[in-house]
């Protein structure tokens, strides 16, 4: 609250005017950041093309501003632009034929999924800026991390005994490729969300 008082130039005091607390502050300042997500229309495809670019849209909007997404793991989002991304998830959700009682689950599911994704990208984000400081834009490629990530897992896994972990060694070269293509990743994991909602499916 200090930090946010010195930065408009006015006293901490002055600020409970406004908010109750530094977690209302963050709630308000979440919200605001989903006001910069634009919703997907008609043109955008069918419910689940539309529903896809929605989430991907939340989590690049939310990795944007940092580490803002950890306010939806300590309470529900409630402010009128979480709102507004809620009723078109599970409006979405609803033509792709989810069932009502569980479209709420549904919606959560995919909140939680957001929300970690969005924290794992605005840690890589984080982790770009310092590394272009450090050593330029050459270095600090998605595809030059990435792999830089994978040979620092490669070494740590090959130097475990294959008799204790038998199994991380036979899928040790799936493990320190697998995520290499953030992109098809995230891609992936989100395809398999949906299709496992797809199997709940309301009568027809």
């Amino acid at each position: 609250m200090r930090r946010v008082a010195q930065a408009l130039d006015t006293g901490p005091a002055s600020l409970y005017v406004y908010v109750a607390d530094r977690d209302e502050l963050m709630a308000e300042v979440y919200d605001l950041a989903l006001a910069g997500i634009h919703l997907p229309g008609p043109a955008d495809g069918d419910w689940r093309a539309r529903l896809e670019l929605l989430i991907s849209r939340a989590i690049t909007t939310l990795a944007s501003h940092d580490d803002i997404a950890l306010v939806a793991i300590a309470r529900v989002p409630t402010g009128p632009h979480a709102l507004r991304i809620l009723e078109a998830t599970m409006t979405l959700l609803r033509a792709g034929g989810i069932d009502d009682n569980l479209c709420p689950w549904a919606a959560d599911l995919l909140d939680q999924f957001v929300t970690s994704s969005a924290l794992e990208l605005a840690a890589r984000l984080r982790d770009q800026r310092a590394l272009i400081a450090a050593e330029g834009a050459a270095g600090a490629t998605e595809r030059a991390m990435s792999e830089a990530a994978g040979s620092e897992l490669d070494a740590v896994y090959g130097g475990l005994p294959a008799d204790t972990y038998p199994t991380i060694h036979a899928l040790r070269p799936a493990m320190t490729t697998a995520g290499r293509d953030g992109h098809a990743y995230a891609n992936w994991k989100l395809s398999v969300i949906i299709d496992g909602l797809l199997t709940h499916r309301g009568p027809s």
